[in-house]
């Protein structure tokens, strides 16, 4: 548990929330704001019932497909957490790494496949 969740839930004293007839609940803003939500949240249900934790969405799209396929697998709770979570480090991996393809492309560090064919038979006969 992250040390601000810690933190509220040693002195969060249980309270009824009222749900609006759309179905939304109102997140209390201490935890709002120390739990670090923004504007997503990951909803799983657990032995002990509903459990909200903050999510940083940068595609919605792309974490909702994640999401539906890691479901899909069965998984749930804090498997779910920790395989989603295993599943965006690895997409921000690959995003710097197509960044830094990018930035080689624009500062001319790296050559079209034509160019590199054309220079190997020049230099080597092929």
């Amino acid at each position: 548990m992250p040390q601000a969740a810690e933190q509220i839930s040693a002195r969060w004293q249980p309270r009824i929330i009222k749900i609006s007839r759309k179905r939304q609940i109102t997140i209390p803003s201490e935890v709002y704001e120390k739990a670090g939500f923004s504007e997503y949240a990951l909803a799983s249900w657990t032995d002990n019932g509903l459990v909200l934790q903050p999510v940083d969405v940068k595609d919605e799209n792309s974490t909702v497909r994640i999401l539906r396929m890691l479901l899909a697998q069965g998984l749930d709770g804090e498997e779910l957490i920790n395989e989603y979570e295993r599943i965006e480090k690895s997409l921000s991996d690959l995003e710097v790494l197509v960044d830094e393809g990018i930035d080689d492309i624009e500062k001319g560090r790296i050559t079209p496949f034509e160019e590199m064919q054309r220079k190997l038979k020049e230099k080597h006969g092929l």
